[in-house]
Parts: structure tokens; sequence; C-alpha cells
């Protein structure tokens, strides 16, 4: 399964939505008017860069979760090519700016006594 790329349109995009979240951020941290004049640089980068980690965790974690949702509870052993159950299962992936937890699902072959991560891409359909 080949990966979709994005064009750099495409991500500048993304980045002017988000930027304009930052409005959203100032008036949750500051109020209607804004920081005042007491508040310093560091501090307005410590609430940015704690909103930039949680979206970055939030959309991780969606996109992840939605990916999930998306293997089979039944795929074929590449081994054996019997149809195998599938399990969940969680594993903490470090990414930049975030700690994510990633749900995927395992699947183990009675006759081939074995686990294995269904392939990405594979539905186990045919």
């Amino acid at each position: 399964m080949s990966t979709p790329r994005f064009t750099a349109e495409e991500l500048d995009q993304l980045r002017e939505l988000a930027a304009a979240w930052g409005k959203i951020v100032s008036k949750r941290a500051f109020g209607e008017d804004g920081p005042g004049l007491d508040v310093d640089f560091r501090t307005m980068e410590q609430i940015a860069t704690a909103a930039a980690q949680g979206l970055t965790e939030g959309a991780l974690q969606q996109m992840l979760r939605q990916q999930a949702q998306k293997v089979p509870e039944q795929v074929p052993c590449p081994v054996c090519g019997e149809p195998c159950p599938t399990r969940p299962h969680t594993r903490t992936l470090a990414a930049q700016g975030a700690t994510v937890q990633q749900p995927e699902r395992i699947a183990h072959c009675p006759a081939c006594r074995r686990d294995f991560f269904p392939p990405a891409g594979d539905t186990g359909a045919g």
C-alpha cells in the first residue's frame, strides 16, 4: 500500500488552519483582551508550545484510532492462509512533540501458533 503524499500547498492549508486555532488558545488563556503588559514572551511561548503539543497529540490519536478501525476482525495467516481472529492491542509511540497510544490489532494463527500484525492495506478480503 502506498503512502498518500500531501502537496506543500495542502500542508500549508493545514498549518494555516492550526494557526487560526491560535486565536482560540489565546482567548482561552487570557480572555477577550489578550495578554496584559505583565506577560512576557516566555510565558506566551509556553502556552503556544502546550497548545501545539495538544494539537499534535489529538490529531495523531484521532488518525491512529480511525486507521485501527479499518483492520478487520479476521485476516488470513501470511503463512498458511487460514482466517485468523484479530484482537485489540495498544502500544505507546513517541512522536515529535507528543506521546500517543496506538490502538492496533494483532492476529493469532492457531494452526501455525504465531502472532502477526495484519499487513498495511490488507482488508482480509479476497
